[in-house]
């Protein structure tokens, strides 16, 4: 049976009317008006599914479809979903596709009149971008008991930290402990691409291989302010030209390996005036790659590089880990049906791994992953412009429909 494609697409528009602004563009952020408005719409499409609706204490929105009679009441859940936050000014596919679409595979599934012999948790994850509050993830986090406490600390630009904005929200972040799941049959996530390779080889599924491990970084370079013109060249403490050493040398040693990339995406200079020497630089790092050991490799040559500029520049350099998460390897056996699946309905498919992090990567080690990639027309994604046709939404959440019936018949 085929899934209901115009009721997937019509609940895909619907959806990201919600914080929709003037330019096209999505801005959803957790805790906020527009969440509560995209969870009750969420909770309607899951409550016609077919699915019993709960909100656990992280704010995640989880319908259950546990047929009577089936033999599927007790037994270990499998999971999909995705996230329905954006980031500020996004588009209305990302995270959304795949909660919408296990909603609709689902929903197809009961309609045939199919009966899962596990229970099947179809998940709306909470504040999988971290845009808001700067510590993403905190609903799959809560769900794989990966919760950090100094996360609940992290403030928005308003000075409200994450804990707080959760209770006002009227949800229990200090006991995010009775969210946790211990045991999951398997983690299945459908999303858009959000890069070029599907589109660029003529794919229409992409079986993601892996998802990229992370390390975020703030790193400050502390010399001495002065007078621009007063100072000669050879009395500078400047710590500039050592923040510009330090990102090259970086993105270098990225570049030198394959799938692993480096990231500075914040830059901040004191005093940050044109004639005067700055005193201080802040800057990120975002580096990724889909083995730790390059992440591990790079940042220990960093560490050596890093006295070697103090000692050339004359600057002091500080460096704080803000975020690490390890990569995760998909499942073997799930990325082989997938293949399956994908030729018995004649999509074009490719291998490819994820750059990106996804609230599936949480669920390493508890549980087998597999993630299915569609095509982000111009690898646009986390803009207005992010697209992904009717024909790959169908596709994928047919794809999507088919794993999730493997998986439930055993």
């Amino acid at each position: 049976m085929k899934i209901n494609t115009k009721r997937l697409w019509d609940h895909i528009m619907e959806l990201g009317r919600i914080g929709s602004g003037a330019d096209g563009s999505v801005t959803r952020f957790p805790f906020t008006p527009e969440d509560k408005s995209a969870e009750k719409l969420i909770c309607r499409y899951m409550e016609e599914a077919g699915l019993d609706v709960e909100r656990d204490g992280a704010g995640n929105l989880i319908g259950k479809w546990t047929p009577a009679g089936s033999g599927a009441a007790g037994q270990t859940p499998v999971m999909t979903g995705s996230h329905y936050d954006t980031v500020l000014q996004g588009g209305k596919f990302d995270g959304c596709l795949g909660v919408l679409g296990a909603i609709e595979a689902v929903q197809t599934l009961c309609e045939e009149g199919y009966e899962p012999k596990v229970p099947v948790w179809v998940i709306g994850f909470k504040d999988e971008e971290g845009n808001r509050f700067g510590y993403g993830m905190i609903g799959s986090k809560a769900i794989c008991g990966r919760v950090l406490p100094e996360g609940l600390a992290s403030v928005d630009a308003d000075g409200i930290s994450l804990g707080d904005a959760m209770r006002a929200y009227g949800l229990s972040p200090d006991s995010l402990d009775t969210c946790r799941v211990d045991r999951i049959k398997a983690m299945l996530e459908l999303h858009i691409e959000q890069g070029q390779v599907l589109e660029k080889n003529g794919s229409q599924i992409g079986i993601v291989e892996g998802i990229a491990g992370l390390e975020r970084y703030t790193v400050t370079i502390t010399g001495s302010s002065a007078h621009a013109g007063a100072t000669p060249m050879s009395e500078r403490s400047d710590p500039v030209p050592a923040m510009s050493r330090w990102i090259l040398k970086a993105t270098e040693l990225a570049k030198e390996r394959k799938d692993c990339v480096a990231t500075v995406g914040r830059i901040k200079v004191l005093p940050g005036t044109c004639n005067i020497i700055c005193g201080e630089t802040e800057f990120s790092l975002d580096i990724r790659s889909v083995r730790d050991e390059d992440i591990r490799d790079i940042m220990e040559e960093m560490s050596r590089y890093e006295k070697l500029l103090e000692e050339q520049e004359r600057v002091s350099i500080k460096r704080a880990l803000d975020q690490s998460l390890p990569g995760v390897p998909c499942d073997s056996g799930l990325k082989e049906r997938m293949e399956q699946i994908c030729d018995q309905y004649g999509y074009a498919h490719r291998r490819l791994m994820s750059g990106a992090g996804h609230d599936s990567m949480n669920f390493g080690g508890l549980c087998p992953v597999s993630m299915i990639f569609v095509p982000s027309q111009g690898g646009y994604s986390h803009r207005k412009e992010e697209f992904t046709s009717m024909e790959d939404c169908e596709a994928g959440t047919q794809v999507l429909m088919e794993m999730i019936r493997e998986i439930t018949s055993r």
